[in-house]
């Protein structure tokens, strides 16, 4: 049996009197996740906001494509406007959740931030003088609040969330509610890239899909499909995924027979961002779907060929989309059947 160090034996000795377990000790923190500013980044609508907001589901797809622990720590205030973020203490409790994870080693992977909805429904009732007030306002306070947060999290990649509009109205009538939405997302633009944000565009990414995506007319804020929608938006916009999904199809092979009716497509899909959806493909008409397997990155699905019909080599391409919404390919050619 080999000995242990006298340096070792001190170190775990003084672990265990503490109550420190000594793996823990020596293991690598968490890498951070920060969701700031309103109802929107804190995942109000899901029906589990610490796991299903689309910061959280980000974060865990963060994890899986760095292969790491990862913490989602929120500190959004449902109800927050541009103002109130900066005078009302958010912004000081951003300041003590960085230094606390530099403190202790953490690298901070993204910040998602969802500013300026409230500051928009406040307007609903004002007229026409107190809305151009305010959002010379907003305008001011949203670059102001922006600034402070970049200032605070340094080059951390920065997520600015858009509005959009559950009425799904003409914004390019003039004065009017959803108008006032592309009033306010322009700005949200304008600021984002001045602090080196990535926008992430709600504005157009849900129009046509409010009737799933949101609660309206009952609530404006999304359903746990809007924000996972939200989610597949900020990690492409985090381009961190720039690689397509590689592909095996290990059934049927490259020049087998189509022999029987239905033939088995299996597949080996990997991808570090995680796969969305894996099709199969028949001389270029989309055929369906595989279905993952209980084993890793395995996809499967059963095939209705064209047997026993004579004809031509048959081209099976199979094509993977991942979460960034890179898109992978393999083929195979298969000999129709002969008696």
């Amino acid at each position: 049996m080999r000995r242990r160090s006298l340096v070792t034996t001190m170190v775990v000795t003084v672990l265990l009197v503490l109550g420190v377990p000594f793996s823990r000790s020596i293991a690598v923190p968490p890498a951070v996740c920060l969701a700031v500013g309103d109802s929107l980044a804190a995942g109000i609508g899901s029906t589990l906001p610490r796991e299903r907001s689309a910061a959280a589901i980000l974060c865990q797809w963060s994890g899986e494509f760095f292969g790491e622990r990862t913490e989602l720590v929120s500190i959004a205030v449902p109800g927050e406007r541009t103002n109130s973020f900066r005078t009302e203490g958010q912004l000081d409790r951003l300041r003590e959740t960085v230094e606390a994870a530099q403190r202790r080693g953490s690298t901070i992977r993204f910040v998602l931030v969802s500013l300026g909805g409230n500051d928009l429904l406040a307007l609903q009732n004002a007229n026409e003088s107190e809305r151009d007030r305010a959002f010379a306002e907003f305008q001011t306070n949203i670059g102001e609040a922006l600034a402070a947060i970049r200032r605070t999290v340094g080059e951390v990649p920065l997520l600015v969330l858009t509005l959009y509009d559950p009425t799904e109205g003409d914004p390019g009538a003039e004065r009017s509610e959803s108008w006032w939405v592309a009033q306010f997302n322009s700005e949200l633009r304008t600021q984002a890239n001045a602090v080196g944000a990535s926008v992430v565009d709600l504005e157009s990414l849900f129009r046509g899909h409010s009737a799933e995506w949101t609660w309206w007319p009952v609530d404006v804020h999304p359903t746990n499909e809007g924000y996972e929608a939200i989610a597949r938006a900020a990690w492409k916009a985090l381009g961190r995924d720039q690689e397509a999904p590689q592909i095996r199809i290990e059934r049927p092979r490259d020049g087998a027979q189509v022999d029987r009716r239905y033939l088995t497509v299996r597949v080996r899909v990997t991808d570090a961002g995680g796969v969305e959806r894996v099709s199969v493909w028949v001389d270029g008409q989309e055929v369906g779907t595989l279905d993952p397997l209980s084993e890793r990155d395995e996809w499967i699905t059963l095939w209705e060929t064209p047997w026993p019909t004579a004809g031509p080599p048959i081209t099976l391409e199979v094509r993977a989309k991942d979460r960034a919404g890179n898109e992978g390919r393999a083929a195979v050619r298969l000999e129709r059947f002969s008696e």
